[in-house]
């Protein structure tokens, strides 16, 4: 596994943010509890990376996807710099990138969870 940064967790946190905005405007989405909304999410999440990005890349962005469900001590050990670079600066036009990557995926998988 390659080292995580501060890149591949604002990543994960686009794919999710992008993906609640969209489910919370479907009626399928709203029927479901708490666990599974959190867990449709992770699964939608996760097919979107693995589609988008190499391998080792996409272990690192999911591992920030389902960071959330750690203890408070163990997100902190996988924060350590051996392992997390929280550094890495943003290059021009990151945000837009994100958008180019990754939104026309998450449109197609929002309506294709609406659809089941």
């Amino acid at each position: 596994m390659r080292k995580r940064n501060n890149l591949d967790t604002a990543e994960a946190n686009y794919i999710y943010a992008k993906l609640l905005i969209g489910l919370n405007k479907t009626k399928r989405f709203e029927k479901l509890s708490l666990p599974e909304r959190n867990k449709a999410i992770d699964d939608l999440s996760a097919e979107i990376i693995k589609s988008k990005n190499s391998p080792q890349d996409a272990e690192a962005i999911l591992f920030e996807i389902t960071a959330y469900k750690m203890l408070d001590e163990e997100r902190q050990k996988t924060l350590a710099p051996d392992v997390y670079d929280a550094n890495v600066p943003k290059p021009h036009g990151f945000n837009q990138k994100l958008k180019e990557k990754y939104d026309e995926e998450i449109k197609k998988m929002i309506e294709e969870f609406d659809s089941d």
